[in-house]
């Protein structure tokens, strides 16, 4: 067990802000996935490239390609890849699925993944499921059928094939949560993002060719918004997670994902003009709670480990 970190109550507004400042990150992905006009895989395989071009600079700058990190890299490349397809597959689901629901209905599903890290942990990890996270399973899989069930009377079956492509990417991205805290330990996060992001770029490709889709983009706007998601959620969304890492223990960094589908939501609202039906919200609240009764008992059995439970959020 490691050492608890003490929060100062100086350090609280600072600490409050970087909060904030990390969700409102994570928040701007759905909202500038929709505003794209471009093939979800096409945005998914610039984001993902650009990504991966901005981490590995940033990781150059601060000498993180240290012969310990090209060591290990070295000795799990195979594990790196099988991560990267993970991510490749989890930001084609989400990316497709934002275009065929809302974008409240498909953030929230998509950040059920603590749910599937409990139950993968168990079933396959064979770790003791707590019963706040049998509950919060228990309540979050009734709060996707409210919201389905909104989806499905409002809008019809292309937004209930959103809500399940949401699900879905929930479970790769439990899969790349899993596979990075087993497999990432001693590895500086500008290298194993760099990696990780350069690898699903090239699954993407391969997704793109595969599918007759065009990768190359000549507007400008796009361009502009591609770099946009790789730079706000993915560089500053890392940056800032890793940073409040130092100051705030691991649990209450990965408790920020209930934020998430709130700012999405709300900046939903006031960019896209996009209001879910009320029995959406119900459902959306329900799952949410879920969410937080697992984050509390993972947050039980990691506490003090200075892991997060999502300290590479795929948002």
């Amino acid at each position: 067990m490691g050492k608890e970190i003490d929060i100062q109550s100086s350090d609280r507004p600072r600490i409050a802000l970087l909060l904030i400042l990390s969700v409102s990150m994570v928040s701007s992905a759905s909202i500038l996935i929709r505003l794209s006009q471009s093939h979800p895989l096409v945005i998914v395989f610039w984001r993902t490239l650009l990504g991966a071009i901005l981490m590995a600079s940033l990781g150059l700058i601060r000498g993180d390609y240290t012969r310990q990190a090209r060591d290990t890299v070295r000795q799990n490349w195979k594990w790196f890849v099988t991560i990267g397809l993970f991510l490749c597959l989890h930001f084609s689901a989400w990316f497709t699925s934002l275009f065929l629901t809302t974008v409240a209905a498909s953030v929230v599903l998509t950040d059920s993944s603590p749910i599937f890290t409990a139950l993968l942990s168990t079933f396959v990890l064979k770790e003791k499921l707590g019963a706040k996270s049998w509950a919060g399973t228990l309540i979050a899989v009734l709060g996707a059928i409210l919201l389905a069930w909104g989806d499905l009377t409002s809008t019809g079956y292309g937004a209930l094939s959103g809500d399940l492509l949401a699900l879905l990417s929930a479970l790769f991205l439990a899969l790349y949560f899993i596979g990075g805290r087993r497999f990432a330990r001693g590895v500086p996060i500008t290298v194993y993002t760099s990696i990780v992001y350069a690898t699903a770029s090239l699954f993407t490709l391969v997704l793109c060719l595969l599918q007759g889709v065009n990768v190359v983009v000549l507007e400008s706007t796009e361009m502009i918004l591609f770099l946009a998601l790789a730079i706000f959620p993915t560089v500053l969304g890392h940056s800032v997670n890793n940073y409040l890492l130092t100051l705030v223990p691991a649990y209450l960094v990965s408790a920020a994902v209930l934020g998430e589908p709130i700012g999405a939501t709300l900046l939903a609202a006031a960019i896209l003009n996009e209001i879910p039906p009320p029995i959406t919200f119900v459902g959306f609240l329900v799952i949410l709670a879920g969410i937080a009764l697992v984050l509390t008992d993972l947050a039980r059995r990691t506490r003090g480990n200075g892991l997060a439970l999502d300290d590479t959020h795929g948002s």
